[in-house]
């Protein structure tokens, strides 16, 4: 499970989603990517388009593109659930 919430993963890959849905292309990881508390809002202040992020319409969209291995790298609650996803996966094989 997400730190916070589930925004957290993409701000700990943020790089990776510069551009994407509205948002800036300059993005960097924050120096702490799972403390921020509103990370909807964080996303929001970093769209270039006007727009706020809403999950309905972006979540799922900024889910296929954020690249795992920075989200692994800088959030440890998504690195978990990689490695207890990885080992579940081992079990039932």
């Amino acid at each position: 499970m997400a730190n916070r919430e589930f925004e957290a993963w993409f701000l700990a890959s943020a790089p990776s989603l510069s551009g994407q849905r509205g948002l800036a292309k300059d993005l960097a990881v924050p120096a702490d990517a799972e403390q921020p508390r509103d990370c909807k809002g964080w996303l929001s202040e970093r769209r270039v388009d006007g727009r706020p992020y809403k999950p309905t319409a972006d979540q799922a969209a900024l889910a296929a593109v954020f690249d795992i291995r920075l989200a692994r790298e800088n959030s440890p609650s998504f690195d978990k659930l990689w490695r207890d996803v990885e080992r579940l996966l081992r079990e039932a094989t």
